[in-house]
C-alpha cells in the first residue's frame, strides 16, 4: 500500500518542523500612523426627496373633504405635474435640507419662500405638518402673502391631478 515509506516520513517531519518556525512580528501601527483611506467623493442629489419623507403622511387639517390625505412624496409629485402643465422647464424641488424639527424644502418657484415641514416619528410611520408659507413681498396684502399649509396642499392637489392644457408647450 505504501510504496515510499521514507517519503511519507520526510513529508511529515517537514510539515511538523514548519509549524514550529517563528513568525516574524510586524511593527505595530497606531491609528495615527495608518495612512488615510481614500474615500470616493459622493455626490448627493439634493433634489431627490429624502427617503424618510417619501412616505411621511401630511397631517395638516384638510380645507376640503374632497382633498385626500397624502404623503409628502405625493405632494411633490403633484407640484411637479403642476409645473409641467404650466410649461415650466424645471422641477419643483431645488434642494432639501434637514433641520432640527424636520426638513426645509427650497423650491424653484419664485413665488414661495422655502417650505418648512415639522415632522415626528410615530409607532406606525412618520407624520409631517407643512407650516404656513410666505409668498414674499410681491403679494398685494398680508392676507395674500401668507398661505396656510393646508390651502397650499389643496392647491397642488387640485392643479396637479389634471392638466387643463390641451395644446403642447411652446418650444
Amino acid at each position: 500500500m505504501n510504496r515510499y515509506p521514507g517519503l511519507m516520513l520526510l513529508l511529515l517531519l517537514v510539515v511538523a518542523g514548519c509549524s514550529r518556525m517563528p513568525v516574524p512580528r510586524l511593527p505595530h501601527l497606531g491609528a495615527d500612523d495608518a495612512p488615510a483611506a481614500a474615500t470616493p467623493a459622493t455626490t448627493v442629489d439634493q433634489t431627490a426627496t429624502p427617503r424618510d419623507m417619501l412616505t411621511a403622511h401630511l397631517v395638516n387639517p384638510r380645507v376640503d373633504p374632497a382633498t385626500p390625505n397624502m404623503t409628502v412624496g405625493k405632494l411633490i409629485e403633484y407640484a411637479d405635474r403642476y409645473l409641467a402643465c404650466d410649461c415650466a422647464s424645471t422641477r419643483f424641488v431645488r434642494r432639501w435640507e434637514r433641520t432640527a424639527h424636520g426638513y426645509r424644502l427650497e423650491t424653484n418657484s419664485g413665488v414661495v419662500a422655502p417650505l418648512e415641514f415639522v415632522c415626528r416619528d410615530t409607532a406606525d410611520d412618520r407624520e409631517c405638518f407643512l407650516t404656513e408659507i410666505d409668498r414674499g413681498p410681491q403679494a398685494a396684502t398680508l392676507e395674500e402673502r401668507f398661505v396656510p399649509g393646508s390651502e397650499f396642499i389643496r392647491f397642488l392637489y387640485d392643479n396637479g391631478v389634471r392638466c387643463p392644457r390641451e395644446e403642447p408647450c411652446p418650444e
